[in-house]
């Protein structure tokens, strides 16, 4: 499980994948449980996730 996160949070940083596309890919049989599993592990959404770093991003530049 921690592989497939540690997997996510990457695509969620460097690409432009949807998050349903993501959630695929790492092996998560529904968009809702990817969403529920990521919560519980980092305290936010996989989109609030992503718009935080994009925050960041926009922050150093």
């Amino acid at each position: 499980m921690e592989y497939r996160l540690n997997t996510a949070k990457q695509l969620l940083d460097d690409t432009k994948m949807s998050i349903t596309d993501i959630s695929y890919h790492c092996g998560f049989s529904s968009n809702a449980y990817f969403g529920k599993i990521f919560r519980e592990k980092y305290g936010m959404t996989p989109l609030q996730y992503r718009n935080r770093n994009i925050d960041k991003q926009n922050v150093l530049n």
